[in-house]
């Protein structure tokens, strides 16, 4: 599992391999921007995997989007946006 950040947005990638379906994937977000993520293979004793993901502070967790493509699961969450405040001098 890999996560890239931009100033954008979390970007983490997970390669499940093969035999694993969309239908058998579980995401969903936690307190304190938590990400829990399950897959499941029922034709496999060893075919559960779970983690626990925790982002930043910046990240929107209502803005999380999955996408499982070719046995890799991508899920990108939107980081807010902060503005800078600059201090000018007299």
């Amino acid at each position: 599992m890999s996560i890239e950040s931009t100033s954008s947005q979390y970007v983490l990638s997970a390669p499940l391999g093969p035999g694993f379906s969309a239908d058998s994937i579980t995401i969903a977000a936690r307190k304190e921007n938590v990400l829990v993520i399950i897959a499941d293979r029922w034709d496999q004793e060893d075919g559960h995997h779970e983690w626990q993901v925790q982002f930043g502070r910046d990240g929107d967790m209502s803005s999380i989007h999955a996408n499982f493509e070719n046995g890799v699961l991508r899920i990108t969450v939107r980081r807010f946006y902060q503005q800078l405040n600059s201090i000018s001098g007299t």
